[in-house]
């Protein structure tokens, strides 16, 4: 067995590329050494911020023998008496095989005779040679580059390469490269040291990289990240605020991690948590610590209580200069803490109703006019919802206030430097100006959630506002004629309907999206006359998306695929019923809780019987009474008119309980055996009687 390396020695990659170059790579090579019948036991496919590199562990030196069996002529012409024939002889030596070691089968069309050529496997180095050339060009990423005079495009121009198979140097051409990129075993160090490193053997390159300080494998690199944060932030009696996308930055960011502890001074504890910590981890990659684990409170207006002014800075420097690089970061991030402070002491001078004008100049979409009119579309629709919940706890005056200043803050100074921080300052703002405290975390929430793993807000009037902003982006868009197409989706209309249908879910709204489309549309329709757009075509596009968006919804909360089947995509149920959200909630939750009974499979059984047999009736399927369609003169045994009850019963329980589709199954569960007997051999009945009117009284 053989090793290969191969190390693309680059200027600083984005961390972003040298995160996702290694699935990439990973991929390419899985699919051309299957293609090329190349045997390796493992992929190692790793990166730093100035390298690229693939460990090939357990390659065969040569790939697998490919067998292809091929048809020749019809038996009796290749063998005349048993002997072989001139045209079995030619093919068997078009096959390179001996006469011998043909075979006879016999397929739909006779006796044929078939052989299997054999194509010898190939020297893997020559194979890697046309391979890994066409894997590096199959890298893709944003914004690649061109250097020199050729034209050869990577992330970051590439400044050397090794190829070894075992301890040789196996050289490719990478071709469009001016100057010539020359292939050989020789790496460069850290950053700072400019030290060279001869590569004896593939199989030493992990170690001789380690030696020289360099965490090569990334995610041991990650995982050393994480334990210096946590071990000093325990060390401090602090908590670190170190979320996933933070992590991996700092581990493609730097290839021998160097902890360093700084600090801020208090000055600044009087602004935010939010902006320090939005400072901190987005502008600048360092950790912030807080003194406690608690959640912060969304409308708290300094972080005296909340945040340490220690935070850790994963360097990429060497330990000499810790003192340098600590005053270098403390000093930048005086500078940014004392620009965010001058905006926010600039907002506090004006108030909201004043930014809330300001809205009239900012343009929203061409032909929607400004962001001002677009609130006044949120105040609507939200007061659209908040009748449509009847919900004797909200207050209508709250609703609408949040839904007038949820925007305020697009015309604040420190929205502009932080766009992060929209919506979160707004509420704020709303607070410390003596506005309620429902408006204001309304106000600060209404952006959740922007994923499927983000939060979503923690309160129903921040859900209200949350579901009328996202429903004025989606219908705005879509009267102007833009629509998700294939992979196309400029304006995020799918994840915009993702996070109504997610809010609705959770907060259980009784929301039945084609009653308020239709209703909405219409408003829409009154209040921006100037565009022209068909209601029934803009409203059909709208439920063929929600439908589609509700089914992407089950599968991202794991509903079982049979359950999304049996709800969304039957054949016998109209699923226009999908759009109203709480009743589809109720019904998943009632299927799922059906499935776990243990009288799931007779019930199932004995409804399959009944279905089947009820499509022999000629009765309507939209008749819900049985009132005048049964004749109990006709009945033979008791198993019919306890039928008749067990109908009866169901009939008064629909009418008065229309969603709860639990106790509906309760009650089959407890009439299971009223119900089996029906087609029990000596308590039940044929219903498909000789005797026509006992058929369709049965069938009824």
């Amino acid at each position: 067995m053989s090793t290969y390396l191969l190390e693309i020695g680059t200027e600083e990659l984005p961390a972003k590329f040298a995160n996702s170059s290694l699935n990439q790579l990973k991929k390419s090579l899985e699919f051309e050494f299957d293609k090329q019948s190349i045997q390796c036991k493992n992929i190692i496919c790793t990166s730093t911020p100035r390298r690229i590199a693939v460990f090939l562990d357990g390659l065969k030196d040569f790939s697998e023998d490919l067998k292809e069996e091929r048809k020749g002529p019809k038996a009796f012409m290749a063998f005349s008496e048993g002997n072989p024939t001139n045209a079995a002889k030619g093919f068997a030596k078009s096959l390179g095989i001996s006469v011998n070691e043909l075979t006879i089968k016999n397929t739909d069309k006779g006796e044929f005779v078939f052989g299997t050529k054999v194509e010898k496997g190939k020297s893997t180095q020559s194979l890697l040679i046309t391979v890994i050339p066409k894997v590096i060009k199959s890298l893709q990423g944003p914004r690649f580059m061109k250097w020199g005079n050729g034209n050869f495009k990577f992330s970051r121009p590439i400044r050397s390469i090794i190829s070894l198979y075992n301890d040789e140097i196996l050289d490719f051409e990478l071709g469009d490269c001016d100057p010539k990129i020359i292939i050989g075993r020789t790496s460069k160090g850290h950053r700072l040291m400019q030290e060279l490193i001869e590569v004896d053997h593939a199989s030493n390159y992990f170690d001789l990289m380690r030696n020289k300080g360099i965490s090569i494998i990334r995610d041991e690199r990650k995982e050393e990240i994480r334990k210096l944060i946590m071990f000093n932030s325990d060390k401090l009696n602090l908590y670190p605020d170190i979320p996933s996308e933070l992590l991996d930055e700092l581990t493609d960011l730097v290839e021998a991690p160097n902890l360093l502890l700084c600090r801020y001074s208090e000055e600044f504890l009087k602004l935010p948590a939010e902006v320090l910590c939005t400072v901190m981890k987005i502008h600048q990659r360092y950790v912030p610590l807080f003194k406690d684990a608690r959640i912060i409170n969304k409308l708290e207006i300094t972080s005296e209580n909340i945040l340490s002014t220690l935070f850790l800075c994963v360097s990429n420097g060497l330990e000499s200069s810790n003192e340098i690089i600590k005053t270098g970061n403390e000093k930048v991030l005086k500078a940014r803490f004392s620009d965010a402070n001058f905006f926010i002491e600039s907002d506090k001078k004006i108030s909201s109703n004043e930014r809330l004008e300001k809205l009239k100049n900012i343009s929203y979409l061409k032909g929607l006019g400004t962001i001002y009119e677009k609130v006044q579309r949120i105040e609507h629709i939200s007061e659209n919802i908040f009748h449509r919940l009847q919900d004797n706890h909200l207050e209508l005056a709250i609703v609408l206030q949040a839904a007038k200043y949820c925007k305020h803050d697009l015309c604040s100074e420190i929205v502009n430097e932080f766009p992060e921080l929209q919506g979160l300052m707004g509420g704020k703002y709303l607070y410390y100006e003596g506005f309620r405290e429902e408006v204001s975390l309304s106000v600060s929430e209404h952006y959740l959630p922007t994923s499927y793993k983000d939060d979503i807000p923690n309160t129903k009037y921040g859900a209200i506002t949350s579901v009328s902003d996202k429903l004025e982006t989606l219908l705005s868009i879509f009267i102007i004629g833009i629509r998700p197409t294939g992979s196309s989706d400029p304006y995020a209309l799918r994840r915009t309907l993702n996070a109504i249908i997610l809010i609705s879910w959770n907060f259980e709204f009784n929301l039945d999206f084609k009653d308020l489309y239709l209703d909405l549309l219409g408003f829409w329709k009154n209040s921006i006359p100037e565009i022209h757009f068909d209601i029934k075509v803009t409203f059909n596009d709208l439920i063929e998306l929600t439908k589609q968006r509700i089914i992407s919804h089950l599968d991202e909360i794991s509903t079982q695929k049979d359950v999304i089947k049996s709800i969304c995509l039957s054949e016998n149920f109209s699923n226009d019923k999908m759009l109203d959200l709480l009743d589809l909630k109720h019904r998943v939750e009632a299927i799922q809780y059906l499935k776990l009974s243990p009288n799931y499979k007779d019930l199932r059984n004995v409804v399959l019987r009944v279905c089947k047999l009820s499509g022999s009736s000629d009765l309507a399927t939209n008749v819900y009474s049985h009132n005048n369609l049964i004749d109990k003169n006709l009945f033979e045994k008791k198993s019919e008119m306890n039928i008749l009850e067990f109908i009866e019963d169901l009939e008064k329980f629909i009418k008065e309980n229309s969603n709860k589709y639990k106790l509906l199954i309760d009650k089959f569960e407890n009439n299971i055996e009223i119900l089996s007997d029906l087609f029990d051999d000596n308590k039940g009945v044929l219903i498909m009687s000789d005797n026509q009117k006992v058929r369709d009284n049965r069938l009824n």
